[in-house]
């Protein structure tokens, strides 16, 4: 990979950050999920790349690039949080009533 590639990745990842933060705020789990396998793809690519030297000016854009994108991830957790906990709660319910169900049709037999 060379230090070009790597930007450009860089830069879709900072990118597709940011679509998904869009999507966290409009409430666009399932597009917010499918944008999520594709940044996994991007990083998959820079994890398995071989070290690439960069100038000063190259690795001040990749920090940049990190700084939004652990920005927009922030903010993406935050925002999935409540969500979550909301999805959590109701698995909590959904849980108990199945554990009541099964109690109640063992004591008919």
């Amino acid at each position: 990979m060379t230090s070009h590639e790597m930007l450009s990745t860089y830069a879709t990842l900072t990118e597709l950050t940011g679509v998904m933060l869009d999507a966290a705020r409009q409430g666009e789990w399932d597009h917010l999920a499918e944008l999520e396998q594709r940044c996994r793809g991007h990083v998959s690519t820079l994890m398995q790349a071989a070290p690439v030297t960069l100038d000063e000016s190259e690795q001040r854009a990749r920090i940049a690039s990190i700084r939004a994108i652990l920005q927009n991830d922030a903010e993406i957790r935050a925002l999935a949080e409540p969500r979550l906990n909301e999805l959590q709660q109701r698995l909590h319910v959904i849980r108990a009533g199945h554990r009541g169900a099964q109690a109640y049709a063992a004591q008919r037999m």
